[in-house]
């Protein structure tokens, strides 16, 4: 197996795999990605039995021929899905008459299974070679294979190629580079059908041979991938910069809320140990916020005096409130509140400068910035609030 058979195989079966999820979670009731999954999926299979070990296996256990045909049985029916995917036709509509493309999947196959049981045992592990193609029950073998195939390339490319006309700068992006990788398989189907017929192309000192077509039809397969891969690629990448982001306010509020905690434990509604930075998102840094927030109020008692804004923010502010909250977390500790009528909230979150409402952002930005004073109180010979 060389190394761009191999990166169609992982890509393909890798495609196949990211869409598992999203099935799984309406319950494979989505007849795009249906669709889509068993397109990739037959067609992976498809190269992992084209491969000579695997063929040569495969016959040893079931019959001769048996690998081949099953090979050409699972790409003819991946592309078949792969056309309904690009035609967004649902299988659960697929009621008889059956579209003609399907009909002509199906005619291929029957031929192709026909001339299998027409070829004697020696020949059924045929290759494109002028030793093989001889004999007419070979040639017709591939000639129905490589109708279809021109059909389905052909016809995807066409049909990625009208959808890329619309939809967002990623969709047409992707599906342009889609419709260049089929329409580049669709002129290998070209070739291979002239190799096929032609015996003076298979002559000897030829600048073309079926060899550097069959690389050239790994490279479109590759760039077809690469095109349904896009969207997959794009996402992951913006959840991972979302994550990133978010564990960089989950670890700012670290300092203030491990000092909250260790006043008042019972903060703490859900003990989950936390496996990975991946796992820290949106609801995460909201929750520690939350926290974060409810402790600041149970604190209050033993502060005797705090700024009340949060609207400017100002390093004086949240550096004289960062002193309190340390001094406050000690008085707890000790056992001693401050006196009677003392009470005093630090940094109060404030309403939106136009909606009115709790600005949640402007308001987790400053308790972060808090919690970096503190940091620097615990680092810093600063002198502490008595």
């Amino acid at each position: 197996m060389n190394s761009l058979n191999l990166v169609a195989i992982v890509t393909l079966l890798g495609g196949a795999a990211w869409t598992i999820p999203a099935l799984v979670r309406r319950r494979f009731h989505d007849p795009m990605r249906v669709h889509l999954f068993f397109a990739l999926l037959l067609m992976g299979l498809g190269n992992v039995l084209a491969q000579p070990h695997v063929l040569g296996l495969a016959d040893r256990v079931m019959f001769e021929g048996f690998a081949k045909i099953t090979y050409n049985v699972a790409v003819l029916t991946g592309l078949s899905l792969m056309i309904g995917f690009l035609r967004e036709r649902p299988l659960s509509s697929w009621t008889p008459p059956w579209p003609w493309e399907v009909g002509a999947c199906a005619v291929c196959l029957a031929a192709m299974l026909a001339m299998t049981a027409l070829l004697p045992a020696s020949l059924r592990d045929h290759q494109l070679t002028s030793a093989f193609l001889a004999d007419w029950r070979v040639r017709t073998f591939y000639n129905f294979g490589n109708f279809y195939l021109l059909f389905g390339y052909g016809a995807g490319a066409f049909l990625a190629g009208r959808h890329a006309r619309r939809g967002n700068p990623l969709r047409r992006l992707s599906l342009s580079i889609m419709a260049c990788g089929l329409a580049g398989l669709a002129l290998t189907c070209v070739f291979r059908f002239l190799w096929v017929n032609l015996p003076s192309l298979r002559e000897p000192g030829n600048t073309v041979t079926y060899a550097e077509n069959f690389v050239f039809g790994q490279v479109a397969a590759i760039v077809v991938c690469v095109g349904l891969s896009l969207p997959f690629f794009t996402s992951v990448g913006q959840i991972l910069r979302e994550r990133r982001f978010c564990r960089r306010q989950f670890t700012g509020l670290e300092e203030l809320w491990r000092r909250l905690v260790t006043a008042h434990p019972e903060l703490v509604l859900d003990h989950r140990p936390r496996r990975t930075a991946l796992f820290v998102d949106a609801s995460a840094v909201y929750r520690r916020y939350v926290e974060c927030r409810d402790g600041l109020t149970r604190l209050s008692p033993y502060l005797s005096a705090a700024p009340t804004t949060a609207a400017t923010g100002s390093e004086n502010e949240l550096r004289a409130a960062a002193r309190l909250i340390d001094r406050g977390v000690r008085l707890v500790a000790e056992d001693r509140r401050t006196a009677p009528g003392a009470t005093a909230f630090v940094l109060a979150p404030q309403e939106g400068r136009a909606s009115g409402v709790h600005d949640y952002e402007e308001d987790l930005s400053t308790l972060i910035r808090l919690s970096a004073e503190l940091r620097a109180l615990r680092s810093g010979p600063v002198a502490r609030v008595e």
